[in-house]
Parts: structure tokens; sequence; C-alpha cells
């Protein structure tokens, strides 16, 4: 798409810096530059800023809420007054142009007016498809969404709506921006697990996505925190966690997501801590507990019993006539072949960067992994090289110091 147009963006159409990209490692170089004293323009395509971070329930090695910590850094992205957050957003043409970038943003305005929303949830119960829900229990300020996908855009919301929020003819914003520095931060998406046959996935309910899972057994989630089976909304008693699925694999991701491993340690261990008889079993590659306390963490024994770990990649996982999930494997420690029965089963490492071959609109030149080729300009977090929160943060303060060190001011 090429750009076109008069600036148009809210505020200063001319910012020191454009970050891509609104989740942890966006947050806080944005807030860092901002600090500094230079005016910041951050876009962010979902509704809200937060990112992947704000659908995890649990953060290692502390057990802290995610969003706890992430919520005074959002609020303060959206109080700072140089900053500019764009949510719905996403880039649709961008170039170099001079010493300057040029960049066309699309923005998609939400059907419901987050300046107008009162929070009253006299629009949940009209709605006949269940499209409306909050967009986060922790979201400020809190405000409702409506899921496009179910909306059948019948206006019985419109019309239980008391201060007018709910408009469906809103049509998309193009802004023009022009800024001194670019930085990248869009962060990882889950790549399609269903090419690769042997997991399993898309066949059965109860064979989910770690990401999936995440949510499906969150505190702030669908159940409570409750652990159901998806399929009959029983309580499983066995639950495999698979790693590598769709990682280090020539057919898809052939890099280590680097994550995977503490991420299902502590899945496992808090719903262990949940219901002690509960079997957690994490089929590994190696397990990659590298940071401060991560090893320590990962020995760590719930409710007096430790984790599963069985070192060996499954090499088919296939639902059962009878009900339940089974997962044939290689013991590599042991050097036998086994199959189990497990009621649930959560693959874990099929992460891909954002900037990917097949993203919308223009970005920078990416390798053919989808990570950020260092000459195309700042990057920061998973766009650059898979890395967890901590790793995010740090790379965030990097690059906004990267930033601030080009400054010709």
């Amino acid at each position: 798409m090429a750009l076109s147009g008069e600036p148009l963006r809210p505020g200063d159409a001319s910012p020191d810096v454009l970050v891509i990209g609104g989740g942890v490692a966006g947050i806080l170089a944005s807030l860092d530059l901002a600090r500094a004293g230079r005016s910041v323009c951050l876009v962010e395509r979902a509704p809200r800023p937060g990112g992947q971070v704000a659908r995890l329930d649990k953060i290692y090695p502390t057990d802290h809420c995610a969003f706890c910590p992430l919520w005074t850094d959002v609020r303060e992205c959206l109080d700072h007054p140089l900053v500019t957050v764009m949510t719905g957003a996403r880039l649709a043409a961008f170039r170099r142009e001079g010493e300057r970038w040029l960049a066309e943003i699309l923005r998609t305005p939400p059907f419901i007016d987050e300046g107008l929303c009162i929070f009253c949830g006299r629009c949940v119960p009209v709605c006949g498809e269940e499209a409306l829900s909050p967009l986060l229990d922790q979201a400020y300020p809190p405000i409702y969404r409506i899921d496009a996908g179910r909306c059948t855009e019948c206006g019985a919301c419109v019309s239980a709506c008391p201060t007018g929020a709910i408009d469906f003819s809103r049509k998309d914003a193009a802004h023009r921006i022009s800024a001194g520095e670019v930085l990248w931060a869009t962060g990882f998406r889950e790549g399609d697990l269903r090419p690769l046959p042997e997991y399993g996935y898309g066949t059965h309910p109860d064979i989910m996505t770690s990401l999936e899972f995440e949510e499906w057994t969150a505190e702030s989630g669908p159940n409570g925190g409750k652990l159901l089976r998806k399929s009959d909304g029983g309580t499983p008693s066995r639950i495999a966690f698979i790693q590598c699925a769709g990682a280090r694999d020539l057919r898809m991701f052939p890099y280590c997501s680097a994550v995977c491993c503490m991420h299902a340690l502590k899945q496992a261990q808090w719903l262990k801590r949940r219901n002690g008889d509960l079997e957690c079993t994490v089929y590994y590659t190696d397990l990659r507990a590298v940071g401060r306390d991560y090893y320590r963490y990962s020995k760590r024994e719930p409710s007096g019993e430790a984790v599963r770990l069985i070192r060996g990649r499954p090499g088919l996982v296939f639902p059962l006539p009878g009900g339940g999930i089974a997962v044939k494997y290689e013991d590599t420690f042991r050097g036998d072949v086994r199959i189990e029965r497990f009621d649930l089963v959560v693959l874990n490492g099929n992460l891909r960067p954002s900037l990917s071959p097949d993203r919308e609109g223009d970005a920078p030149a990416v390798d053919r992994e989808g990570f950020l080729d260092p000459a195309a300009g700042f990057g920061c977090g998973f766009a650059v090289e898979p890395g967890d929160i901590m790793d995010s943060a740090v790379q965030a303060a990097a690059a906004a110091m990267r930033i601030l060190g080009r400054d010709k001011g």
C-alpha cells in the first residue's frame, strides 16, 4: 500500500519515535523514551496494550499474577503526556524518506467507545450471540468488547446502552505518521500445528496449544481457574505437556522458542497446587531453565510431589475411541518405547515472530524464520530473538538507550 494523504493522527503527527507493538517490550521501551523527554507513538493491533503477557495467568519464577506488574506500566503509558497509544491499529505502509520514517497506520475504531462505556453490563444480557464480554478483568479503564466473529450487528445492545457508547457505523481511519526513529516490538504469535499430523492438533478438543490451555485454566478465564476437559466438562486426572511441538523442527521452526520449558513447568506446578492428585508429565528434549532462579523453580516440588519429567519427543498423539488421548514416545534415558493414556495434551513450542513473510502491509526485512534483520532498524523482544518477559524487558531498555544515543539534539 502506498503512502497517501495528509498527517491525520491525533495529537503530534511527528513523534520522535514510532513503536510498533504494545506488548511488554513496546510498553517498557516507550516509557523509557518518554521519561527521557522523547515523544512516542505506540501502535498496537489489539484493543488494549499488554500483548501476550496480558493473556497469562501467572508468571515464573515468582508465580505472581501476570497482569499485575504490567498493569501499572500500561496505565502509565496511557496517561503519559509524551506517549500517544493507538490501539486497534495496524501498519499499512512504511518507508524511509530522508532522515525520517513515514508510516501509514490504519486504525479500526472499536464498536464500543471506551470514553463513553461505564461498564454497567446492560448490553450483555440482550445479546443473543454472547458476543459481549469484558475486555480484561484488570483492564484500565474497564470496558466491554464485542467479538466481531460472533456479532450479527442486530442492534439490541445499541438500544440497551444508556450512554450511546456502541456504534456499528465506525469505519477504518488512516493516520500518516512521520517519526525520527522506529522501534519494532511486534512480539510473537502461535503457528498452526495442523500441518504436523503426529501431534493430533485439531482432531480432539482436549489437544490444545500452550496459550489455549493457559486461557482455559486461568483464574480470570472461562472456567474461573477450574481444570476441566473441553470435550465433556469432566475433571482430568492425567495431563501431558509435549515440548518442542513445531520448534527445532525443519518442517516448521528450526529454532528453540526459548520460553516453552519454563512455561510448561509453571502450568504443571500450578495445576498440582490446585489438585495434588493430578499427574502432570512433561516430555522434553532438554530442559532450558537459564534465567535467574529458573533452575531452582524447575526443581521445586509442589504439594510434596514432583512433576514427572521424561526426556523424549512423542512421535504420535491420537484420540482413543473410548475416550482419552494416547501418546506414543521413546524414553531416551530408558531406551524403550511406550504408549500412555492422558485426559489432556498441551502442545508447547509453536511460537513464531509476528514479523513474518505472510504479514499484512509493509514491514522491515526479516530472515526466513521471520526475525528482524539487524540492518532494518531497532528491535526488541521476540521480533529480534526468542525470549521471555525478562529478556524482552532487558532488550527494550537496551533499544531505548541505543535510540537515545543516536539523538542529534
